[in-house]
């Protein structure tokens, strides 16, 4: 056996060990690269209901089910956009017309009473580095702001109601504080964030004085047709 033929053997072995380590971490892209996806025109949906009864939701022709414990929303539900959507909670239909927009994410809120609003969420200045947190102010007739307790830096202000506001920060632990006017909420520490997470506070009306809410936003899987 030449010499040349002897090292090129020993070149295609080794090639052929280093396909085998590679092929799961292949395998594993290529599964997140074709995973399905929605059909163009699509609208995530997520929807929060005011009265905070526990009241099964049902979005478009999904099933009813109730607010996760803890949460504030449902996760969002990938459902037609641009078209009239059904909302209902505990059975029953929430007033006014519902369109969220195409390609696009959508808070529903749902009050005691009146006509539900829908809030296109915005998306813009995500930064895979940071965390993104978003703050929606449902408490009417006020500009809400949010703090980081003790003197701390202003995170949103002058958010109207049934607004939203987004921004990208570093992944770190803090105490938040929100206010209206002078109707302060009680303080609301956040969960550790890392790169990449997602999190949603919610100013809600109260009794005494509004409320800060928080969860991390979750949207659920497309399994094709009739998902």
């Amino acid at each position: 056996m030449s010499a040349f033929l002897f090292i090129g053997r020993r070149i295609a072995a080794g090639l052929a060990a280093v396909g085998c380590m590679l092929a799961p971490a292949g395998a594993q892209e290529l599964t997140r690269l074709y995973a399905p996806k929605p059909p163009a025109g699509s609208a995530y949906v997520r929807v929060v209901d005011l009265s905070a009864g526990g009241a099964p939701i049902a979005i478009g022709s999904a099933a009813a089910a109730p607010v996760p414990a803890g949460d504030t929303a449902t996760i969002y539900r990938i459902v037609k956009g641009g078209a009239p959507l059904s909302v209902s909670v505990g059975g029953k239909a929430a007033e006014g017309t519902l369109v969220p927009a195409a390609d696009a994410f959508s808070t529903i809120v749902v009050p005691p009473q009146g006509p539900a609003v829908v809030i296109t969420d915005p998306t813009e200045g995500r930064n895979d580095l940071k965390a993104q947190l978003r703050v929606y102010n449902l408490v009417p007739g006020c500009a809400a702001a949010v703090t980081v307790a003790d003197g701390g830096p202003t995170v949103f202000e002058n958010v109207a109601t049934n607004d939203t506001r987004q921004r990208a920060i570093n992944p770190i632990e803090a105490v938040l504080v929100a206010s209206c006017g002078a109707a302060v909420a009680p303080p609301l520490k956040l969960p550790p964030l890392k790169a990449g997470d997602h999190y949603s506070l919610f100013l809600k009306p109260g009794a005494a004085a509004p409320s800060l809410t928080g969860q991390r936003d979750e949207t659920e899987p497309y399994r094709g047709a009739g998902n």
